[in-house]
C-alpha cells in the first residue's frame, strides 16, 4: 500500500513541478519574447498571463512542498534523515533550502512587488521607477529559473542516492 501511495504523492510532486517550472520556462522563453517583440505594450498581455498563471503557480508550490513532505516521510531513505552526514540528506536539505528560496521570490514578486508596480502605474508615476522595478521582476523570475534547474539535479541526485 506505501509503494501505491508513494507513486501517487510522487506524481502530484511531479506534475506541480511540471506546472510550475514550465509555466516559468513558457513565460521567459516565449510568452515575453513573442510580446516583445509584437505587440506595443506588452505589459497588458504579460499582466494578463500573470494572473492567470500565478494561482495556478501558489497551489503547485504548496502541493511541492506538502507532497515533498510525504514522499520523505514514505522513502526507504527517510531513515537516514537523522544523519546530516548522508549525502542523500545532504541532497535533500539543498533541495529543500534551494524550493524554499525560490517560493520565497515567488511570493515576493506576486504579494509585493507587482502590487507596488500596480500602485505606482495608477498614480502616474514617472516610467523610470515603473522600469525599474519591472526589470527587477524580470530578473528576479530568471532568478528562479536558474534555482529551478539547481532542483531538478538535485532531484536527479536524489533519486540515484
Amino acid at each position: 500500500m506505501n509503494e501505491i501511495l508513494l507513486t501517487v504523492v510522487t506524481w502530484i510532486h511531479l506534475f506541480s513541478t511540471v506546472v510550475w517550472i514550465g509555466g516559468i520556462l513558457f513565460i521567459l522563453f516565449v510568452a515575453l519574447p513573442v510580446a516583445k517583440k509584437t505587440l506595443e505594450q506588452p505589459g497588458k498581455l504579460m499582466g494578463a498571463i500573470s494572473k492567470r498563471f500565478v494561482p495556478m503557480a501558489n497551489i503547485s508550490i504548496l502541493l511541492i512542498f506538502i507532497t515533498g513532505i510525504f514522499m520523505s516521510l514514505l522513502s526507504h531513505s527517510f531513515s537516514e534523515l537523522g544523519s546530516l552526514n548522508s549525502l542523500w540528506t545532504q541532497t535533500l536539505f539543498a533541495k529543500i533550502l534551494t524550493a524554499l528560496v525560490m517560493a520565497g521570490i515567488h511570493f515576493y514578486r506576486g504579494l509585493v512587488l507587482t502590487p507596488k508596480i500596480e500602485m505606482l502605474t495608477a498614480e502616474g508615476s514617472p516610467s523610470g521607477k515603473i522600469k525599474e522595478l519591472q526589470r527587477l521582476s524580470l530578473n528576479l523570475v530568471k532568478t528562479n529559473f536558474i534555482l529551478s534547474t539547481v532542483v531538478l539535479l538535485l532531484a536527479g541526485m536524489l533519486s540515484v542516492y
